[in-house]
């Protein structure tokens, strides 16, 4: 059942609310829901296998945050705090491979904050306006969130330089991070073949209810860059957090960060996150190919826009430090090459060179009772 037929059956439940499972139905009860549906339009539209079964097992309400799970984003500088302990998992890198990436959107300023990313001076000056945060494009201005430093930015990397796919206030020396978003409820390359779609949508609707699923598991991977002449020229920024670094990245259990979402009314979903800390220099050119491939390639066009960024949450509204950990890779363990090209033994391999020298050391005790018998 597709998403927009289960929310037709939850108003056609909910339109009946008032019986329980034993009571009977008149034929005017009938024709009343029948009437308010406007069913004589719609014959074909689907209400309810049992108009009077029991209430909608789905709630689509956005909870207080004192009755939430931890939400995002999060303080990720040295020292921050948090008061939740996540009651759901955390997935490694290894597992995000495994989800199809179903959107990539970027937020003017940085939603997370680290030692990066932490000048607050636009958002201060924004927040001081009183203004919401709101999707960026002609006179809704985006919210800023927290920018890489740029007192030692020089003329010529803060040079002015004309985004032709980029829209809004996206301009060199403004710093953006990235959301990488995969989900299970995303289409595997199994099920785009041989049919008409990209697999790739504005916003974060194929996240949250593609293909109807209503309980996947989402993982949104986020960098944060700075737009400077000079920059990496990284040529596939549509799939930035596979070709940049992120090596100094973390995990932790969160949310969703949509602009109707604040320290009172939080979101509803359970996100794994896992974030850069670092600030990666690029070049205008690559940023401005990063929305040339999302319009080309996917067709998107409200993510063209920067996206306000979501105030850090209170602390007592986020996971306790104990619970952001370095990016687990979750794979085999194996042999690491280094830059210098000398191999870097995993934690695996130290244990078995111990268990093997061990062996060699008590070899001689072993061969006299050997030899004893």
């Amino acid at each position: 059942m597709s998403f927009g037929k289960m929310a037709v059956v939850c108003l056609a439940v909910s339109a009946t609310a008032g019986f329980s499972s034993g009571d009977s139905v008149t034929c005017g009860d009938l024709r009343q829901l029948y009437d308010n549906k406007n069913c004589t339009r719609h014959l074909a539209e689907p209400l309810s296998r049992a108009p009077v079964a029991a209430a909608c097992p789905y709630n689509f309400t956005k909870p207080a945050c004192k009755k939430a799970e931890p939400q995002s984003p999060r303080d990720l500088t040295s020292g921050a705090v948090g008061a939740l302990t996540p009651k759901a998992t955390t997935l490694s890198e290894a597992q995000a491979e495994f989800l199809p990436l179903v959107n990539v959107h970027y937020h003017l300023g940085a939603e997370h904050r680290s030692e990066d990313y932490s000048n607050a001076t636009s958002s201060r000056a924004f927040d001081a306006g009183g203004l919401a945060r709101r999707l960026g494009g002609g006179s809704n201005a985006p919210r800023p969130g927290f920018m890489c430093a740029t007192e030692n930015l020089t003329a010529e990397e803060l040079a002015p330089y004309a985004f032709q796919h980029c829209k809004g206030q996206v301009e060199v020396g403004k710093s953006f991070e990235v959301h990488y978003v995969h989900s299970s409820a995303g289409y595997s390359p199994e099920d785009l073949e041989g049919v008409d779609i990209d697999g790739i949508d504005d916003g974060l609707g194929g996240a949250a209810n593609g293909r109807g699923i209503l309980n996947p598991m989402i993982v949104v991977q986020a960098q944060v860059f700075q737009v400077v002449h000079g920059g990496q020229d990284v040529e596939d920024m549509l799939h930035g957090w596979t070709v940049v670094n992120h090596s100094n990245s973390v995990m932790y259990a969160g949310s969703t960060t949509g602009q109707s979402h604040d320290n009172e009314v939080c979101s509803p979903y359970a996100i794994t996150w896992h974030v850069d800390k670092s600030c990666h220099k690029v070049a205008p050119a690559a940023f401005d190919n990063l929305c040339k491939q999302m319009k080309e390639v996917y067709k998107l066009k409200k993510d063209l826009h920067p996206h306000g960024s979501r105030k850090l949450l209170s602390s007592q509204y986020v996971v306790k430090a104990e619970y952001v950990k370095p990016l687990a890779s979750g794979s085999t363990p194996q042999f690491h090459a280094s830059k210098d090209g000398a191999a870097r033994a995993g934690p695996a391999w130290i244990l078995v060179c111990f268990q093997v020298i061990s062996l060699w050391s008590l070899s001689p005790a072993l061969y006299r009772v050997v030899a004893r018998a």
